[in-house]
C-alpha cells in the first residue's frame, strides 16, 4: 500500500514564502537585501538561498521543508506588516522620521580619510567601536577587483579600510548573518574568546531598506539580528543593476570596472580612473540601470537607524549625520570627545538656521525621491 502524505495546512493568515515570491519577488520589489535567507538558513531550515540577488527555494525537493511560519514575510522589508508597529516604536511621524539632532562632521584619520567618501564618518565611528571594545563584529561591504560589492562579517578594525567608500550596487548586507554560526566556534570562540553566540556585539552598516529589515526582525526578537546593537543607515536615493550600470558606466566614459578607483554622486556621476582622472556624466543617464524597487522606496535618509549618513547638504570633505537615537547621539559625542572626529562648526548663520535649512533641503530630497 502506497502511503500517502498530508498536505501542509496552510494557515489563512499567515502569509508564507510562496506569498513572498508571488508579491515582492516576482514583481521586482525584492531589494535583495538578504533577510528572509538570512534568517531562514541561519536556523538551519534549508529552504531557501540567494541566487545573485534573488531568493528562492534551494530546490524543488526543498519546498517541502518550509515551516510556513511567516517570519520571512513578516521581516521583509517590503511587506506591510509591522509598520505601525515600528513607525510607533522609532517616532516615525513624517518622511524624514524622528530627529534628536543634526551635525555634520568629518574624521581626523588621514588614512580614512584618503579612502572614505564625504567625511569617512562610517569607517571611523566602527574604528572607534572596535578600539573602545564596545563591538566584536560589524556588517560592512567590500569590493571585489571589479566593483562589485561583498558583503561580509568582519572582525577587527585592520579589515575597516577594505570597506571604506559607497556602494551604488546592491551589497545584500544581511546575508552574511547565514553563517553567524558556523563561524561562531573559529573566530568567536578562539579569537574573540567568546563562547556565547548570543554575547557577540556587532554593527551593521546599510541602506534604509536594510535598516528596516533589521529593525523588523529585531521587533520579533528573531536571530541572528540579535546581536546588532548599532545600526548605521545610509542616505539613499537609488541603487543601480550591476551589469546594467557598468555597460553605461562603460559607453560614456570608456571605463571598465577594474579600471576606476572611485565612483561618487554630487548632483552628476563622477567617475575616478586609477590613474586619476576624473569624468562626469549626467546623472539620468544611468537611470535605466536604477533598479526596479527604488521607484517605489519613500526613504531616503535611513529613518530606523541610530545615525544617518550621508554627504548631501554637507559642505566639502564632511559628512551629514542625523541622530535618531540616545545611543547614536552618545556614539558620536564620544567620538569628538576623543578625538576622532571633527565636528563642522557653521560660521555664516546661527546653529539653529543651519540646522533647519539641512532639515529642510534633506525632506525635499526625499520628497522628490518618492516623486521619482
Amino acid at each position: 500500500m502506497t502511503e500517502v502524505k498530508p498536505k501542509k495546512t496552510v494557515l489563512k493568515d499567515v502569509k508564507i514564502f510562496k506569498n513572498l515570491e508571488d508579491e515582492i519577488i516576482k514583481t521586482n520589489k525584492c531589494c535583495a537585501c538578504g533577510a528572509c535567507v538570512a534568517y531562514c538558513s541561519s536556523q538551519g531550515f534549508d529552504v531557501i538561498k540567494m541566487e545573485g540577488y534573488t531568493p528562492q527555494f534551494i530546490s524543488d525537493a526543498n519546498v517541502d521543508n518550509c515551516k510556513e511560519c511567516g517570519l520571512c514575510y513578516y521581516i521583509c522589508p517590503q511587506t506591510d506588516p509591522l509598520m505601525d508597529k515600528l513607525d510607533n516604536i522609532y517616532k516615525i511621524k513624517d518622511e524624514m522620521g524622528y530627529v534628536e539632532d543634526v551635525i555634520a562632521a568629518k574624521t581626523t584619520d588621514e588614512k580614512i580619510k584618503e579612502v572614505g567618501q564625504d567625511g569617512g564618518l562610517v569607517t571611523t565611528l566602527l574604528m572607534y567601536l572596535f578600539e573602545t571594545n564596545k563591538i566584536d563584529a560589524a556588517i560592512v561591504s567590500e569590493y571585489d577587483e571589479n566593483l562589485k560589492p561583498l558583503p561580509k562579517i568582519i572582525y577587527n578594525k585592520e579589515d575597516l579600510l577594505k570597506s571604506s567608500g559607497t556602494r551604488y550596487t546592491i551589497s545584500s548586507n544581511l546575508l552574511p548573518l547565514v553563517d553567524l554560526y558556523k563561524v561562531a566556534e573559529e573566530i568567536i570562540q578562539k579569537q574573540k574568546q567568546i563562547y556565547d553566540i548570543n554575547q557577540l556585539r556587532m554593527a551593521f552598516v546599510g541602506t534604509p531598506c536594510q535598516c528596516r529589515a533589521v529593525r523588523k526582525m529585531q521587533l520579533l526578537n528573531i536571530s541572528p539580528t540579535h546581536v546588532i546593537k548599532y545600526v548605521f543607515g545610509l542616505f539613499c536615493m537609488e541603487n543601480f543593476d550591476y551589469d546594467k550600470l557598468f555597460e553605461l558606466v562603460k559607453a560614456e566614459t570608456g571605463l571598465e570596472p577594474k579600471d576606476i578607483a572611485k565612483m561618487n554622486i554630487k548632483k552628476n556621476f563622477f567617475i575616478t580612473s586609477k590613474v586619476n582622472e576624473t569624468k562626469e556624466v549626467d546623472l539620468h543617464k544611468f537611470d535605466p540601470a536604477v533598479r526596479n524597487h527604488c521607484q517605489e522606496c519613500d526613504e531616503f535618509t535611513s529613518r530606523f537607524a541610530d545615525i544617518s549618513f550621508g554627504g548631501s547638504g554637507a559642505v566639502q570633505q564632511n559628512s551629514m549625520l542625523i541622530l535618531r537615537s540616545e545611543k547614536g547621539k552618545k556614539l558620536i559625542t564620544d567620538a569628538i570627545i576623543e578625538g576622532y572626529v571633527e565636528k563642522f562648526v557653521p560660521k555664516k548663520s546661527p546653529i539653529p538656521e543651519w540646522k533647519a535649512s539641512k532639515l529642510n533641503l534633506l525632506k525635499r530630497m526625499t520628497n522628490n525621491k518618492v516623486k521619482k
